[in-house]
C-alpha cells in the first residue's frame, strides 16, 4: 500500500460562466479530486486555502501531519471550533453564542488568517464595540475571543494567545432599571385572574425566572416549595440557568400568598 503523504494541495481562480470562482485540487487514494470552493468575489485567497486545508485535514492526520494547516479566523470558527463547542454546549448556549460570534466576530476577522490577528486589533474592537454596546455583551466578546485562540494554542495554530490579556472597556451608560412600587405590585395582583396572578407572585415574590414557572410541573410542587428542575428556551424544555459544572435544579420556596392562591 502506497504511504500516504502530507500534502496542501492548489487553489486555483477558474472562470466559471460569467464569474470567477476558486477550486481547490489535491490527491486522494490515487485519483485526483477538485471541488469549488466560492467566487473569488466573496472570498480572498487565504479564505480558500484555509477552506482547502478542512478538507485535506483527515488525509494529512492519517499521514502523520508534519505541517499545520493556516487558518482563516471565519473557517476555524465554523469548521473546527465551534463543531467542538457543539458538543458541550446546552441548545439554548449554541443559539445565542453562534449567533453572536457569527454576527460580531466573523464580521470583523472573519477574513483574516487566524496568527496575523493581533491583540491590539481584537482590543480596538472591544473598544468599538463599546460605543454601542452594554458591558455583558462586550464582556461575552471578550471570552469568546479567549476561548477561541486558547483552543488554537491547543492545535498548535498560534503560538501564543494573543486574547489572553484583553480588557472590557467603558462601555456606555446603562438605562435605569424600572422597579415596581408595593403599590403598583397590589394594583396587578388585584385585576390578574387566577393563573396569571400566579405566575406573577412566583416571579415577582418568589424569585422565579419567566421559563421556570412556564416549566412548572404537578409532581414537582410541595405544600410551601417548588423543585425545580426544568425551563422552557424558546419552545425547548431545558436544565435551568446556572454555573457551568454545577447542578442548577433548585428548591425554591413559595410565600405564603403563592401557597393560598395554589389551594384554590
Amino acid at each position: 500500500m502506497r504511504q500516504k503523504r502530507f500534502q496542501k494541495g492548489s487553489v486555483r481562480p477558474r472562470k466559471h460562466g460569467k464569474s470567477k470562482v476558486w477550486v481547490a485540487q489535491w490527491w486522494e487514494n490515487g485519483c485526483k479530486k477538485s471541488k469549488v470552493l466560492g467566487y473569488c468575489a466573496d472570498m480572498g485567497k487565504s479564505e480558500a486555502e484555509a477552506l482547502m486545508a478542512v478538507i485535506l485535514k483527515p488525509q494529512n492526520e492519517e499521514a502523520g501531519q508534519t505541517q499545520k494547516p493556516v487558518y482563516t479566523f471565519g473557517v476555524y470558527l465554523d469548521e473546527i471550533f465551534l463543531p467542538i463547542c457543539r458538543r458541550k454546549w446546552k441548545r439554548s448556549t449554541r443559539m445565542t453564542t453562534e449567533q453572536r460570534m457569527s454576527f460580531h466576530l466573523n464580521a470583523a476577522f472573519g477574513s483574516q488568517v487566524l496568527r496575523s490577528i493581533t491583540r491590539d486589533q481584537m482590543q480596538a474592537f472591544l473598544d468599538r464595540k463599546a460605543e454601542t454596546l452594554s458591558r455583558s455583551v462586550v464582556d461575552h466578546l471578550r471570552w469568546d475571543l479567549n476561548a477561541i485562540f486558547k483552543t488554537a494554542l491547543s492545535d498548535g495554530l498560534v503560538e501564543c494567545n494573543p486574547a489572553a490579556a484583553l480588557f472590557t472597556p467603558s462601555c456606555k451608560p446603562e438605562e435605569d432599571k424600572r422597579v415596581m412600587t408595593p403599590e403598583e405590585i397590589r394594583l396587578a395582583l388585584g385585576v390578574l385572574d387566577l393563573r396569571e396572578r400566579l405566575m406573577f407572585r412566583m416571579a415577582v415574590l418568589d424569585g422565579m425566572r419567566p421559563g421556570e414557572i412556564l416549566a412548572v410541573r404537578l409532581g414537582n410542587l410541595s405544600e410551601h416549595s417548588i423543585f425545580v428542575d426544568k425551563r422552557v428556551y424558546k419552545g425547548d424544555i431545558d436544565t435551568p440557568k446556572g454555573r457551568k459544572g454545577k447542578r442548577t435544579a433548585r428548591t425554591v420556596a413559595l410565600s405564603p400568598g403563592t401557597v393560598a392562591e395554589l389551594q384554590i
